[in-house]
């Protein structure tokens, strides 16, 4: 059978083993998302834009286009406006190919041009009045300042404070992700789990539905441990979605910052690997409901507010679910029969011949209660 997407991911041969999925469509994760109507009309004006600005061959072109983030976007924000959405849909063909570089791309363990290219991008975000030194600019760089003055414009300070605080949490954890990549130094499940919570590129996106969604919320509230949780679960259930639903794309391409990649490196079955990080959303369930439960008031019109906040991070996890099986960015033409039947194939390992359940070495026994402080 020959090569292709649509066979790589459930059709195999003896090196591969075929695992079963977490999971993932339940509670609120199983309604139909609401998408944003402007979806169609503004995604087409964001790619043509940022394509230009970027001067894309056809290939990146098309790339763009099937990658779809404007998809994600509609559905984290429902009900933006046109500017505003613009806005979001522009950061999010802008963070795919600025990622990718750090993720896959040239940066991936290259850290002293890694943290130039993270100087540029900050440049504009400490000094809104600085330009940019002529060896640092590029056209992703004009991109994401465009992103950036238009936050300005359109948000109180208190959003523009977050997002900027955001984008330094992720140019951060790109740059300790680089790090690790380039050390070759085995790190356990915690400490990458910390870093791809920042790595991952969510937490800019809780601000930016601030703004589009133009909420008013007093910056006290985001000092609440209540909200704090409820941004911590929201990133760590991306990530962990993510991180199941990329891995079968990730193992070809050597990614060790994978959370699946981790725990099979820590000696765990392919199989287990997939049970464990779906016990891992199991547990933010919980901690999700318990954090709406201790939520205080702050009084009517700010608790609107703070829920339509809620709702929005909700949203962003909804979102990510939902256009991961859309896209065709990790599994190609084989999208639907991945998601009907919840299974992928991945390389074979010595541990995959662990009975499931079994003993898994310099692990311990798989219990996952053993790990659920992760």
């Amino acid at each position: 059978m020959p090569e292709s997407l649509q066979s790589k991911p459930l059709h195999g041969h003896d090196s591969t083993t075929l695992v079963q999925l977490p999971d993932l469509f339940i509670l609120f994760l199983s309604e139909a998302p609401a998408v944003n109507p402007h979806y169609a009309n503004v995604k087409g004006e964001s790619e043509k834009w940022i394509a230009e600005t970027c001067c894309m061959n056809d290939r990146s072109r098309k790339i763009l286009t099937k990658t779809n983030f404007a998809l994600f976007l509609s559905i984290a924000a429902p009900e933006a406006r046109v500017e505003e959405l613009r806005t979001l849909f522009d950061w999010g063909n802008w963070v795919f190919p600025f990622d990718d570089m750090f993720d896959n791309g040239h940066l991936k363990d290259d850290v002293q041009n890694g943290q130039i290219m993270i100087d540029a991008l900050m440049h504009r975000m400490r000094d809104d009045k600085a330009e940019l030194p002529a060896p640092l600019q590029s056209p992703l760089i004009d991109v994401h300042n465009s992103v950036w003055e238009r936050v300005v414009e359109g948000a109180p300070r208190g959003v523009q404070k977050r997002f900027a605080r955001a984008m330094a949490d992720y140019s951060h954890g790109v740059i300790s992700q680089v790090e690790v990549c380039s050390s070759g130094e085995n790190v356990s499940l915690e400490e990458v789990l910390a870093l791809r919570r920042h790595s991952a590129g969510v937490s800019p996106l809780f601000p930016l539905i601030e703004y589009a969604h133009r909420l008013r919320i007093p910056d006290q509230v985001f000092e609440c441990p209540s909200i704090k949780e409820i941004e911590r679960v929201g990133i760590d259930f991306v990530v962990l979605q993510n991180d199941i639903l990329s891995y079968w794309k990730e193992e070809k391409e050597g990614v060790i910052h994978n959370l699946v990649a981790v725990c099979r490196n820590a000696g765990m079955s392919a199989q287990a690997a997939f049970d464990h990080l779906g016990y891992m959303l199991q547990t933010r369930y919980r901690d999700w409901y318990l954090a709406l439960a201790s939520l205080p008031s702050w009084g009517n019109e700010i608790d609107a507010e703070v829920q339509n906040y809620i709702r929005g991070v909700q949203n962003v996890v909804k979102a990510n679910l939902h256009w991961s099986f859309s896209s065709g960015r990790y599994f190609g033409d084989a999208v639907h029969e991945v998601r009907k039947t919840k299974k992928i194939r991945v390389q074979k390992r010595e541990t995959d011949f662990i009975p499931r359940g079994g003993p898994i070495d310099r692990v311990g026994t798989y219990e996952p209660v053993l790990l659920s402080r992760v």
